[in-house]
């Protein structure tokens, strides 16, 4: 009996001291828990762009898009419903997100107008099945920026590049362009203005709900990268999360700079009335220079309509004619340009 009652006391006091080791484990364990960040994240913070932000203004999500001072040879910008259209500056080829009835993601379509009408809106090739809003094409015609979801997003939407091939009518495979343009929260429009030497930039990142951020930036023409030996891990996050523009200024004289052409920007925009009687004149000039490259661009989609439809003997003759007049427009809208360019240089100049 004495040897029973022992063995008892033994077997109490060696398996509760067993339960709390085992308990002491887990919570152990539990401590040693860590949120295992993705890896899209850490490789998009070793590489986050150098980049000037040089203004930022909140607006309402509904309208985001009447609050960029696109120049007008960059194309025309409009939002609807919910999703993103871009027209060239001619108005005749046209990128659009659409929504299928009933359903919630959009795709990308492209269109051309020919012939006084659009024709059938037809997929981008080569941008994916995932959710794609809020197109724009760099002046050059074949770069596409556009917003995605998708298993190469690090959050909502995510801005990637693209560009057209010529060779099979596709374009090549988009890529993330990563921070700072890149984060957890939805990232939506990628503009360079590129008369204007500006940048915009739009995401809902901190910000209330139906409510966005349009950062202005000063573009690259090559990408630079913050070193990490030169900062520490919580000012490049800080860096790459847009959390303070004034980070980004240096010593602030080209901040400056960009600020005098994004106010003669948004001035342009706006319609604002021109002081200067000489620089009324040179607008007048302009005007009627606009408005007789969009009656040749009007013709020239009536003969295109007509040579589609014409026997081949009657293209012949109207090939040459064609491409004479199609030389006659490029002619025309590089001299528009150069109007246009000379007019914000004098006002700006003006200003000095």
């Amino acid at each position: 009996m004495r040897k029973y009652i022992i063995t008892l006391l033994l077997f109490a006091l060696v398996f509760p001291m067993q339960g709390n080791a085992q308990k002491r484990k887990a919570v152990k364990k539990n401590n040693k828990v860590e949120v295992v960040e993705n890896p899209l994240i850490t490789q998009m913070l070793d590489a986050t762009q150098k980049v000037l932000f040089i203004d930022s203004i909140v607006v309402p999500k509904s309208d985001f898009y009447s609050h960029i001072p696109l120049s007008p040879e960059c194309g025309f910008l409009l939002q609807k419903g919910g999703v993103g259209q871009y027209t060239s500056e001619l108005g005749d080829h046209r990128v659009e997100a659409m929504i299928h009835q009933g359903d919630t993601a959009a795709y990308l379509v492209t269109s051309d107008f020919i012939g006084g009408e659009w024709t059938s809106p037809v997929p981008v090739k080569g941008i994916g099945d995932d959710d794609a809003n809020y197109p724009y094409v760099m002046p050059d015609g074949t770069t596409l920026y556009y917003a995605q979801k998708g298993e190469k997003s690090i959050g909502g939407y995510d801005i990637f590049v693209t560009r057209y091939n010529a060779e099979n009518g596709s374009f090549l495979r988009p890529e993330n362009i990563g921070m700072p343009f890149a984060s957890e929260a939805n990232d939506y429009l990628y503009v360079i203005d590129e008369p204007m030497q500006l940048g915009y930039f739009v995401t809902d990142r901190r910000q209330p709900e139906d409510m966005v951020c349009i950062y202005v930036f000063v573009p690259s023409t090559s990408r630079h990268v913050y070193q990490s030996e030169a900062y520490t891990p919580e000012q490049l996050r800080s860096l790459a999360a847009i959390n303070c523009i004034a980070d980004t200024w240096s010593d602030g004289s080209e901040r400056r700079k960009a600020m005098e052409r994004l106010t003669l920007a948004r001035q342009t925009f706006d319609n604002s009335q021109v002081e200067s009687s000489d620089n009324v004149q040179q607008l007048s000039e302009l005007d009627t220079m606009r408005q007789k490259a969009e009656k040749m661009r009007k013709a020239l989609a009536e003969q295109r309509k007509d040579y589609s439809i014409a026997t081949p003997e009657a293209k012949d003759l109207m090939k040459e004619s064609i491409l004479k007049d199609e030389k006659e427009l490029e002619e025309l809208l590089l001299q528009i340009r150069q109007k246009e360019k000379e007019e914000r240089n004098k006002t700006i100049n003006s200003k000095l």
